[in-house]
């Protein structure tokens, strides 16, 4: 989590940004039925860091870790359905 911090962090300074969203692959495989299975299972898992207020490093470790303890009770939605429920505008050149 900490190198999560330190990417989100160098992120938003390049992009002068303070929300940072960082697509991350998951292999999904957290039911005990599906673990001996042989087959890509991975999912992307979008963990947001907000970085407003110029938080310390140590504030923004403990956000980062809140964040992606619970992006992980909800790895089991597949990316592009939550990409259709949110009804994301796409663009080719982003």
């Amino acid at each position: 989590m900490m190198l999560l911090a330190a990417f989100g962090t160098l992120l938003s300074r390049y992009s002068r940004q303070d929300d940072i969203a960082i697509g991350t692959p998951i292999a999904n495989r957290n039911r005990a039925e599906i673990e001996g299975l042989i087959g890509f299972f991975v999912n992307t898992l979008v963990i947001r860091s907000n970085l407003g207020g110029n938080p310390s490093f140590t504030e923004l470790l403990k956000r980062v870790r809140e964040v992606t303890l619970e992006a992980y009770t909800h790895q089991d939605i597949p990316f592009e359905q939550l990409v259709d429920e949110l009804k994301v505008e796409r663009h080719l050149n982003r």
